[in-house]
């Protein structure tokens, strides 16, 4: 097994000994062109020493050019025959240089561990193994010439298991080195995927997620943050703050929760705060929770109590307002009852009428049918329900429609009739009071961002008056003469069920709109 397993770690070892090649290839040129007379090297053979020399720096400089421009993978063969030429020419030097005191043959060392770490352990010993065969070689071709001593070869043997011991040694290290380094890339890769698998959780939560330093400045978000804090933009870099007011709850020098109302859109959110360090210039994180849930789960037990309350309510009350009812009417139908008694006789039955509408209302509330949401196209849903609408009171109508693309939402079908039904009612009603014909304009609109879809009702009535807007949708509050005050309420109500935000503003022209803004069809999150 190699350290260095991949081009580029192999390439970056091959030009440091590339480097360390053309430098000991130029010293020992510079110390034959300028060294003393008396100098060992190329004692015995000088003209070959000369050659070698030479024939080493043109290598060494071919060797540069290759490691360096070349970008083509390297072959077992290639580095064996670099290594090999390192052992020849060294020892060819030593050769020519006589003497055992030119320590040349410990030069390759460097050579024997360079290839310990580049080379497959067999290839490294193969080299420890010439380099040591190239050593007690230089030695025996001595004895053609002159006697040596036995010294030498015990020198020479010393060398070569120098060369064995640092191969050996090398190539331990060097293995340990590989399995540390693809422990670590291991460990880095699950690391990694952890990273990216938790940084999915939290995009994918439905409860918000904010780390802030304490001057307000986001360091990370995730999407249920940013539509429920009203940020139009992806947060991609560092000049994104959170709003004023939570910047104000951040300076706090301890963890805090509170109840929150934020946005253009006034949503109602839970904020709870906690400093991530003792320190208290440390990181803020904030979990922001839509309140509308918590709503909608405390209006679902308001809802078991009031259907328990109208049930007795119902029995109670419906079957004498039948009787009167009844009664009134077969009184109208008296032919000796006067014009006067007739009147009031009508009189009772409209009342009579609106008392059991109001008790229907109330009994379709306290029903609380669980929704059944179903994924769809609002403005294909938008085109069917129109065209089987048609308003109670037959005024004359003209209904505009403006759809958007991928405008998908995540609710009842039934209930988001009844609640389009009443607002258009309500909207037909009053556009009809001030002009010849009423208008409606049905708005379709999804945010590019967040892809959260939102429905504007607009009527070219007179609108509803800034004293009444926080009250429109409190049950029997009603500015008609015969309005019960449900209607609204019950819209509002239905709108909770299926997690839709609901509420009442002017157009940029200054028309009267009701917006509902519908919950992520994935995530299920309010916001725009």
């Amino acid at each position: 097994m190699a350290f260095a397993q991949d081009f580029p770690q192999q390439r970056a070892i091959m030009r440091v000994y590339s480097a360390y090649r053309i430098i000991l290839a130029g010293m020992i040129l510079i110390a034959l062109l300028f060294g003393p007379a008396t100098s060992t090297l190329g004692s015995t053979a000088p003209i070959w020493f000369a050659i070698a020399v030479i024939g080493y720096t043109l290598f060494a400089l071919l060797t540069v050019l290759i490691h360096t421009v070349l970008s083509t993978k390297y072959t077992q063969t290639q580095l064996f025959f670099e290594f090999f030429v390192d052992i020849g020419v060294i020892m060819i030097m030593s050769y020519c240089s006589g003497s055992a005191d030119s320590g040349l043959p410990l030069l390759l060392i460097v050579t024997i561990s360079a290839a310990s770490i580049i080379m497959p352990g067999q290839l490294c010993m193969a080299i420890a193994a010439l380099a040591t065969i190239s050593v007690i070689g230089e030695v025996a071709s001595h004895m053609l010439t002159e006697t040596v001593s036995a010294q030498r070869f015990i020198v020479a043997g010393m060398t070569g298991t120098a060369y064995f011991s640092t191969a050996i040694a090398i190539r331990y290290l060097s293995s340990r080195i590989v399995k540390t380094q693809q422990l670590a890339e291991r460990r880095g890769t699950d690391i990694e995927q952890l990273s990216r698998i938790n940084q999915r959780i939290v995009q994918r939560m439905q409860t918000g997620i904010v780390v802030m330093s304490q001057s307000g400045k986001i360091k990370l978000i995730n999407a249920a943050a940013t539509e429920l804090l009203d940020i139009p933009t992806p947060v991609t870099d560092d000049n994104h703050y959170v709003p004023p007011v939570l910047i104000d709850m951040a300076r706090k020098d301890s963890n805090s929760a509170k109840v929150i109302t934020i946005g253009s859109k006034h949503l109602d959110i839970h904020v709870n705060m906690s400093i991530l360090e003792q320190d208290n210039d440390s990181d803020r994180l904030l979990y922001i929770e839509n309140i509308s849930k918590i709503n909608h789960r405390a209006q679902n037990l308001k809802l078991a109590s009031l259907g328990r309350l109208t049930a007795s309510i119902a029995h109670e009350i419906r079957n004498p307002l039948s009787a009167i009812s009844h009664a009134a009417q077969l009184l109208a139908e008296s032919p000796d009852l006067q014009a006067g008694d007739q009147r009031f006789a009508a009189i009772i039955q409209n009342h009579a009428l609106r008392m059991n509408n109001t008790i229907k209302n109330i009994l379709e509330l306290s029903r609380g049918r669980t929704p059944e949401p179903t994924r769809f196209c609002l403005s294909t849903w938008l085109d069917q329900f129109l065209e089987d609408w048609q308003p109670t009171s037959h005024i004359p109508l003209d209904i505009k429609i403006q759809p958007s693309q991928n405008d998908f939402i995540n609710v009842d079908r039934s209930q988001l009739s009844q609640i389009v039904s009443n607002i258009a009612e309500n909207g037909v009603r009053h556009g009809a009071e001030i002009n010849d014909k009423a208008l409606l304009l049905f708005r379709c609109e999804t945010n590019p961002v967040s892809g959260v879809v939102t429905l504007d009702i607009i009527d070219n009535g007179l609108g509803i008056s800034a004293d009444n807007q926080d009250k429109i949708f409190e049950p029997f509050f009603t500015t008609q003469k015969q309005g019960n005050g449900l209607g609204l309420y019950l819209c509002r109500e239905l709108c909770l069920a299926n997690q839709i935000h609901i509420y009442y503003r002017r157009t940029s022209d200054g028309k009267s709109c009701f917006r509902l803004q519908f919950s992520h069809p994935d995530r299920g999150t309010l916001a725009e």
